[in-house]
């Protein structure tokens, strides 16, 4: 057993590019976040992430097609300026992605398809700086 293992290691190492495993000291990769949609929620895998690069899972629990967007926050509370970042429409019982880049702040994830938002489909993440 142990030298299956051996040779499993030496052929992975064999594998990598030169440095190794090296390449793990350059910094941490992009956050992630899985946000499952169901009629009528959304929930978010984590409330909090670090600014910069996120990749966004969306996994569409639900009967219905659900897509996700984001937008900013006022102090207010109140979404203000554009669709910062977008998961395409998404059928029930599939996964979506999409790589995002977010600065510091507050923002609100919703689905964008008709009635969804109102319906109270829509979750708060916040941004925090690295």
């Amino acid at each position: 057993m142990r030298r299956l293992l051996a040779i499993s290691l030496c052929a992975l190492a064999a594998m990598l590019p030169a440095g190794g495993l090296a390449l793990a000291a350059r910094g941490p990769g992009p956050a992630h976040l899985l946000v499952y949609a169901q009629e009528w929620s959304l929930w978010p895998s984590r409330t909090s992430i670090p600014a910069g690069t996120v990749i966004v899972q969306l996994w569409n629990r639900g009967q219905d097609a659900h897509d996700l967007r984001i937008r900013r926050l006022s102090s207010r509370g109140y979404m203000i300026g554009p669709v910062l970042g977008a998961v395409r429409i998404t059928a029930s019982g599939h996964f979506s992605h999409a790589t995002w880049h977010l600065n510091s702040g507050r923002y609100e994830l919703y689905c964008s398809m008709p009635g969804h938002l109102k319906m109270g489909m829509h979750a708060r993440l916040t941004v925090a700086r690295p």
